[in-house]
């Protein structure tokens, strides 16, 4: 079982938990419902330290401290300054740390080939390069992928606006991966609408949006998307 399933399970539990000792009355009289976001928050925080996402992690580290910040005597901090504090530590962390080591798994051909691809390890132009990788933070970007043979991409937007056209690029193998992360800021994703695709999704005070519509013809290009957004737009456009 993944980590962020056995986190969201616990923390389903823990708020039932909530839930069933307030109805009974045996909990203090304390603001549950801060409680119960702070749990999921929480939640969140630890899968966010686990892989090594700083910047997530410790933005809900600071709205649990917002939500109790009359308890932590830090009600003059909050809740901008608390936040802007966070942000930047996050971002500091994930320049002098990275993130943890994550693989992408794509498929070769029509044997049960896979291929693993480390995203810190390209040093390819990304723009033209097989694999992809771009982060993106406090500024605004648009990049065009002019590639023949795409098959990986790792797109992260920090507090700041991408725009990403994949319109002349071609798949490899018939299969391509793309991992999207978007934090406090816009990310707009131009694919070509010759693509099919196979998207999942996850937010946190963010949306994911898709306009236009992909190929159904089972024997067009794949593209599996893999999509996250905190406190963003993260939008998917098929032209």
């Amino acid at each position: 079982m993944k980590e962020k399933n056995i986190l969201g399970g616990i923390a389903l539990i823990i708020v039932a938990a909530i839930l069933v000792a307030n109805g009974m009355g045996v909990l203090p009289d304390i603001p549950w419902f801060g409680l119960i976001c702070s749990v999921f928050l929480g939640a969140y925080a630890i899968k966010g330290l686990w892989k090594r996402e700083f910047f997530g992690a410790m933005m809900a580290l600071a709205f649990v401290a917002w939500i109790w910040d009359e308890y932590l005597l830090i009600e003059n901090i909050t809740p901008f300054p608390l936040l802007l504090a966070a942000a930047l530590l996050g971002i500091g962390l994930n320049m002098l740390v990275g993130k943890k080591k994550s693989y992408v798994s794509f498929h070769k051909g029509v044997e049960s080939e896979w291929e693993y691809y480390n995203p810190s390890d390209d040093k390819e132009n990304w723009t033209e390069g097989r694999h992809i990788r771009m982060e993106n933070s406090f500024n605004s970007v648009s990049k065009y992928v002019n590639s023949d043979a795409f098959s990986t991409a790792s797109l992260e937007n920090n507090f700041g606006s991408a725009n990403i056209y994949f319109n002349n690029a071609v798949i490899a193998d018939g299969q391509a991966n793309i991992e999207l992360e978007n934090n406090f800021g816009e990310m707009n994703i131009y694919l070509p609408k010759t693509w099919r695709m196979r998207l999942s999704q996850e937010s946190a005070f963010g949306n994911v949006r898709v306009y236009g519509s992909p190929n159904n013809d089972m024997d067009a290009p794949l593209v599996i998307i893999k999509a996250e957004s905190n406190f963003g737009n993260l939008k998917i456009y098929f032209e």
